[in-house]
């Protein structure tokens, strides 16, 4: 959409034709002084420029994003590592490199998050959850978070679909290199890099990452107090992947091997008696073609992708006390869609339909093959003139699973609606949407857990907000209510060891988000923080009624300097989260203590060599995002990077 910019002088006019003249004066002095230079350059040599594309778009939506510049000077591994910076944002991490990483938003779960990667989503129909810690940072241009959606004309259905969207854009190369980089870190962790970029083009990047994650813990409550080592904590993962751009096409296609272990809670541990050791063993692959192109008022967006994803899972060891298991699981995604879009002067309209076909497969006893057909269809107008901006969409899905005993199709119309208004350096912006979470394939047919009668998470949003942007300085507050309907859970009532599938309850979530990002000269300031108060509404007699959602925390801050200056880049960055309750009922178990995590890097580069130190965990503080999963301490790491 077209993006009107105003300019409000308030010098007075004689002021203004002075400053005028003078300008003029120098440039056009300076400008004869560039023709000669310019006439005794160009006599020999012929000068090249690349491709040059200007667009403008105003996201009404609040986002937050974190550039490749702050990217690369962060103390971090993954996504999931730079994503715990921005507001409202909780991050479920069991411990190490190897341990799983998922994002929630908002308190709403990690399922009402889309993932995108150069605007297509990471699927995972098995589970509904995507791994942060299998993508890394290196290719990345931005990592934005939106609450709602992006706002754009030629958006595909699907990123209408969920609660907030996470956004990983591609880096482009600038050039033909070759960057080499090796890294070694505590718990024998070694980390090799390799990127070749050919001009604008595309690049190739693998990576292959190995640590005995052994770290030591200390584990601390009224009735415990004991210190170990992480056992069975290793990770083996190698990651291949590579992008083409043309013109209006781009090709990426990725993939990815690991072996890890899996340590599970620290409970066995305590008496030193019992393991529970788990392994797991993951391959993925995926390769994604786009288009993107205006032709005049009209704008047209394909999209194509396939993925194929197998895990297998072991724990079937004499020593193991638990459930012996030893599953495979194997699953397939073939995903299309098409976005078109007209504009008018300040009218606009936009259609897109999609289609995604899932598997899933599995050798566990009694698992029937299932296949799923998940249709959307999003239909968006939008207006803008002076400062005023409205987008209003209305999504239908439609989304019926094949397999044996089934479960009934569904299928919906959610609406949203966004709203900003611009007064010169302000903006006031609010919105409203709705969201259906369809259950998983797991939550519907898990052997002994799946509930084919489960209905879908119904969840309401209302945002109103603000901004201010000013040169070097961006400030944006939110105040947001959510409303959730039929919650998924998982309960034990047929035994703890085997759990089912419900639709639990009311849940609501008051909240309110502040972020402030400065920049200035050599310097990058972006602090953010978060109040929120996530309750259970479900049974205004039982005990848990008005209890908080378990790991939803009160308060959570942050902030990051990051600090440029010739070849020198350093960062400090630090994260605080409030106390937390783990279970449905408050007043079972004592929540988690709240925990303040800084970490700090430094590296200097001198021609085609850069050299980096980091410290994460710097004040060795022990904490747990997970009950019963510590975190590691204190940890350092040395890069060497070479650029050709």
């Amino acid at each position: 959409m077209k993006k009107v910019i105003r300019i409000r002088m308030t010098v007075p006019v004689r002021y203004c034709v002075l400053l005028v003249l003078v300008l003029s004066a120098v440039s056009a002095w300076g400008q004869k002084g560039r023709e000669n230079r310019q006439r005794r350059l160009m006599s020999d040599s012929v000068f090249q420029i690349h491709e040059v594309v200007a667009r403008g778009s105003q996201n009404v939506s609040p986002h937050q994003t974190i550039s490749r510049r702050q990217i690369s000077a962060l103390a971090s591994n993954n996504v999931a590592d730079a994503l715990k910076y921005l507001a409202g944002v909780q991050i479920k991490d069991y411990g190490g490199l190897g341990g799983q990483k998922t994002v929630n938003v908002r308190s709403l779960g990690s399922q009402h998050v889309g993932v995108y990667l150069d605007g297509v989503r990471i699927t995972n129909a098995q589970n509904g959850t995507v791994d942060l810690g299998k993508y890394s940072l290196t290719t990345l241009e931005s990592v934005s978070l939106f609450n709602a959606n992006k706002t754009e004309p030629l958006m595909t259905a699907s990123e209408y679909a969920s609660a907030s969207t996470v956004y990983l854009r591609t880096h482009r190369p600038d050039s033909t290199s070759l960057l080499a980089s090796y890294s070694y870190g505590s718990f024998n962790t070694h980390k090799v890099n390799v990127t070749y970029s050919y001009q604008r083009l595309g690049f190739i990047d693998a990576q292959y990452t190995h640590t005995d994650g052994d770290y030591p813990f200390r584990y601390h409550t009224e009735y415990e107090d004991t210190t170990g080592t992480r056992q069975n904590d290793n990770l083996d993962q190698m990651r291949v992947e590579g992008c083409l751009f043309h013109g209006p096409w781009q090709w990426h296609t990725y993939y990815y091997l690991s072996y890890r272990g899996l340590p599970g809670g620290i409970v066995r541990r305590l008496s030193g008696k019992y393991t529970d050791v788990g392994k797991e063993w993951d391959q993925n692959f995926f390769s994604q073609l786009s288009y993107q192109h205006h032709f005049g008022l009209l704008g047209l967006r394909g999209i194509v992708k396939y993925a194929n994803d197998r895990l297998h899972y072991r724990s079937d060891f004499d020593e193991n006390v638990s459930v012996h298991s030893n599953v495979t699981y194997h699953q397939q995604d073939i995903y299309s869609a098409v976005a078109l879009s007209y504009t008018y002067h300040h009218f606009g309209i936009s259609l897109s339909p999609d289609l995604r076909w899932s598997d899933l497969t599995t050798d566990l006893k009694h698992f029937h093959y299932v296949y799923r057909i998940d249709s959307k269809t999003s239909i968006t107008a939008f207006y803008n003139f002076g400062g005023l901006s409205i987008n209003a969409t209305a999504l239908y899905t439609y989304c019926k699973d094949h397999t044996y005993k089934e479960a009934a199709p569904l299928h919906r119309w959610t609406w949203d609606a966004l709203a900003s208004y611009r007064l010169g350096d302000w903006t006031l912006r609010a919105f409203y949407k709705t969201v259906f979470r369809i259950p998983t394939l797991n939550d519907l047919y898990y052997t002994l857990v799946g509930n084919r009668f489960l209905k879908p998470e119904y969840t309401q949003q209302w945002d109103a907000g603000i901004t201010y942007s000013h040169r070097w300085l961006h400030v944006q507050w939110d105040a947001y209510f959510n409303h959730i309907k039929d919650r998924i859970v998982c309960l034990p009532l047929k035994g703890s060891f085997q759990w089912t599938m419900l639709n639990y309850g009311y849940t609501r979530c008051i909240g309110t988000d502040l972020s402030v990002n400065a920049t200035f000269k050599h310097h990058i300031l972006m602090l953010t923080g978060t109040w929120m108060d996530d309750r259970n509404r479900t049974n205004p007699g039982g005990k848990d009624y008005n209890d908080f959602v378990a790991y939803s925390p009160r308060w959570s801050f942050s902030a990051i300097y990051t600090f440029l200056w010739k070849g020198w880049e350093a960062s400090v960055s630090d994260m605080f989260v409030d106390k937390r309750y783990w279970t449905a009922q408050n007043s079972i178990d004592d929540p988690l203590d709240r925990y303040n995590c800084t970490d700090v890097k430094v590296g200097y580069h001198y021609r085609m060599m850069t050299v980096e130190a980091e410290c994460q965990n710097l004040f060795d503080k022990p904490y747990e995002m997970i009950q019963r999963w510590p975190m590691p301490g204190r940890r350092y790491a040395v890069t060497v990077k070479v650029q050709l």
